[in-house]
């Protein structure tokens, strides 16, 4: 089940992600082209007033033009010249005002409007914008031929249609996001129905096959036996009886494994270990093992290191690691079993490493995958179907610990830490 949860969270993550990039992009468009109408339009008025040497006709009005502009107020109302405050200065060619029009504007004397335009002639910059008493205002300096002339046009109702609909629209791109995220929560849970159900029949099948299985497989072992107490062993029935052991051996995986996707984390109960020991314990009792074939053992425990960890889930998953190991390692090569706590003091790191001197070029990332067997560290001539790591990994996330593979200079490790 905690497959299924962390499937509907993704699911949710990936839908809001796609939702957030949606929206984030249209308010972008919608507001970056409301930016530049709206600049559009206090370009057009400015440059019509010094098109009209610094004043605005009552009866001629510009006409707005753009890639953005389709006709708009300026072209339809009459009342454009008395709703447009503004106001001009023009200096002579020494830089003395000629002429200070301040009727069109109320925020501004004489005097300040003087003040103001000589500030922004001494920018150096044609046009710009600044901020005054809350209001905006747009200035454009401009070369004539009577002198150097100064317009400042009030755009505070402007920008205040830009700042407000940004506004708005960041509120209601939100509570969009938050309004589909709560939909998605709801549906996606009917859309991985089918997932689950699936999962779910598998499951049952598993169990079930493989209950079923133990019998004719115990059978066939029982008739093996009596055949060897009858005529003695031999080739065929040393086969048989190994054949068995190795389905017996894959159903009873098939079932842990089945099992333990099933369990949570937050139903083991983790308590205090001595890891030292259940260490120990599982290597002596793997060693005859790796007596067999053919390999050494290293080991490097260090004594009474402890963690958190539930006792069975933890030797099932060194058995698991010491299996692979000696499974995998190189011919007359060494299984090394090194256990120490973490830097910090907390937890442990349990390493079980073997050699494996062809292992440079094999793609890692996929070792924890259900039934993987890689070409070369998974041969068809070892016994094995790639389950075994697929439940350690399982088995590491209900100790709520990490679990990693690397390979260096010939050796391979599988190394845990434990919390």
């Amino acid at each position: 089940m905690d497959m299924i949860r962390r499937l509907h969270r993704e699911f949710i993550v990936i839908a809001t992600a796609a939702i957030i990039l949606i929206v984030t992009a249209a308010l972008s468009v919608i507001n970056g082209a409301l930016y530049i109408l709206v600049h559009d339009e206090i370009d057009t008025v400015m440059d019509y007033i010094v098109e009209n040497g610094g004043t605005v006709s009552a009866q001629h009005r510009p006409v707005t033009e753009g890639w953005l502009l389709d006709g708009g107020w300026m072209d339809d109302t009459p009342e454009f010249s008395y709703q447009t405050r503004y106001f001009s200065v023009l200096f002579d060619q020494e830089g003395s005002a000629k002429v200070v029009n301040v009727n069109q504007i109320a925020a501004f004397t004489a005097k300040e409007a003087l003040e103001t335009a000589v500030i922004a002639a001494q920018q150096g910059r044609t046009e710009g914008f600044f901020k005054k008493d809350k209001a905006s205002y747009a200035y454009t300096v401009t070369d004539t031929r009577e002198g150097v002339l100064v317009v400042i046009l009030d755009c505070t109702r402007d920008m205040a249609v830009v700042n407000t609909f940004l506004k708005y629209s960041l509120l209601f791109g939100f509570l969009s996001i938050v309004v589909f995220v709560a939909i998605v929560s709801v549906l996606s849970k009917r859309a991985i129905r089918p997932f689950i159900r699936n999962m779910e029949n598998q499951k049952r099948f598993i169990t079930n096959a493989g209950h079923e299985l133990k019998t004719p497989i115990a059978i066939i072992s029982a008739n093996a036996e009596a055949l060897e107490l009858l005529c003695g062993k031999s080739e065929w029935t040393e086969n048989i009886l190994k054949q068995v052991e190795r389905q017996s051996k894959l159903i009873n995986d098939l079932i842990t494994l089945t099992k333990v996707s099933e369990v949570s984390p937050k139903d083991v109960a983790l308590s205090d270990m001595n890891l030292s020991a259940a260490v120990r314990e599982a290597v002596q009792a793997f060693q005859p093992v790796i007596d067999d074939a053919g390999r050494k053992t290293e080991l490097r425990i260090a004594e009474g290191v402890t963690a958190k960890a539930e006792p069975r889930f933890f030797g099932e998953l060194v058995n698991i690691l010491l299996d692979n190991a000696a499974k995998y390692c190189d011919d007359g090569g060494t299984v090394r079993v090194s256990l120490a706590p973490r830097k910090n003091g907390k937890g442990a790191v349990l390493a079980v490493s073997n050699d494996y001197r062809d292992g440079a070029h094999t793609d890692y990332s996929r070792f924890f995958e259900r039934f993987y067997r890689g070409d070369a560290s998974h041969s068809s001539a070892k016994a094995g179907y790639g389950i075994g790591l697929s439940m350690a990994e399982d088995l590491v996330k209900l100790l709520k610990g990490r679990i990693s593979v690397r390979w260096d200079r010939g050796i391979i490790t599988f190394q845990v830490e434990l919390g």
